[in-house]
């Protein structure tokens, strides 16, 4: 291994390995103090090389990630016996008889329960039950489109098994092409480019009529409409009981006259009654 004298006269002459040594010296730093953190200020020796390093730097790595699973494992006992030390008297004999009464059908239900549970990440059971919904409901919809596509790769299999078929058929030497493809193929051309014509046609047409088509009614358009509308309503209540009056007149029109004229002479007779009457009231006071 080189000197740190070597490194860095080295290092003058080349960035890139440079580069190296900064990134191993801030390893060995990292690995130091591990070990300092393990063994203190008696830190063993050992030959310092860049096979001692990375067998270090492994070893830092798995003892530290041993050391935050160990944290984790002492965090949720810690809980469970927080927990436990809650537990009112008695629930223990409680939870056995709970335990012994589910059968073993209702245990494996519990404990399915339980790992639902852990794996979407909550206890509350609405909010389990939620989720679980929504799973179901994406796992419906991905079923679906899963047939979709296999129906999809079924048809193009089809299709790949026609086309290769034709494709040996053409690859034959007994294969002959029809007589008449040329004339076929400028008869389909010339549809092809009417049908273009006739569909840009169309096309225009459409985009005319939604141009001239009035625009959506707004809200205050169809208040108004409807106020309108009721207005209209009440005088067509009010002209047919004028109507209805004149039902009982037949269909005959000089009958019909010949009624009103009736109606008419005794309207007066009953007016001259009443005259009188009143003026004989009017003279007795």
């Amino acid at each position: 291994m080189d000197s740190p004298a070597e490194w860095t006269a080295s290092a003058l002459f080349s960035p890139s390995k440079a580069r190296v040594q900064q990134a191993q010296a801030k390893d060995w730093a990292y690995v130091e103090g591990w070990l300092a953190k393990k063994y203190g200020k008696r830190i063993p020796t050992f030959e310092r090389n860049e096979e001692t390093l990375q067998a270090l730097l492994t070893l830092a790595t798995f003892n530290e990630t041993a050391d935050e699973q160990q944290a984790l494992v002492e965090k949720v006992e810690k809980a469970v016996l927080q927990a436990s030390v809650k537990r009112v008297p008695g629930e223990d004999e409680l939870y056995s008889n709970v335990r012994d009464g589910l059968g073993g059908g209702g245990e494996g239900a519990l404990n399915a329960l339980a790992e639902s549970a852990v794996l979407l990440g909550t206890n509350a059971i609405a909010q389990a039950a939620e989720w679980l919904c929504s799973l179901t409901a994406e796992r419906f919809e991905l079923n679906g489109l899963v047939r979709r596509v296999d129906v999809q790769r079924a048809s193009l299999k089809r299709e790949q098994a026609r086309l290769t078929a034709l494709l040996q058929d053409v690859k034959q030497s007994t294969f002959c092409a029809p007589g008449d493809i040329s004339e076929q193929t400028v008869e389909w051309t010339r549809s092809a480019k009417h049908l273009k014509a006739k569909v840009t046609e169309y096309d225009e047409r459409l985009g005319a009529l939604r141009s001239a088509s009035s625009p959506s009614p707004s809200i205050e358009d169809i208040i108004h409409q409807l106020q309108v509308l009721d207005s209209h309503r009440m005088r067509l209540d009010k002209i047919s009981g004028e109507v209805s009056a004149f039902d009982s007149l037949p269909s005959d029109v000089k009958a019909a006259r010949s009624k009103i004229e009736n109606a008419r002479a005794q309207l007066r007779t009953l007016t001259t009654e009443r005259d009188v009457l009143f003026e004989g009231l009017a003279d007795t006071r």
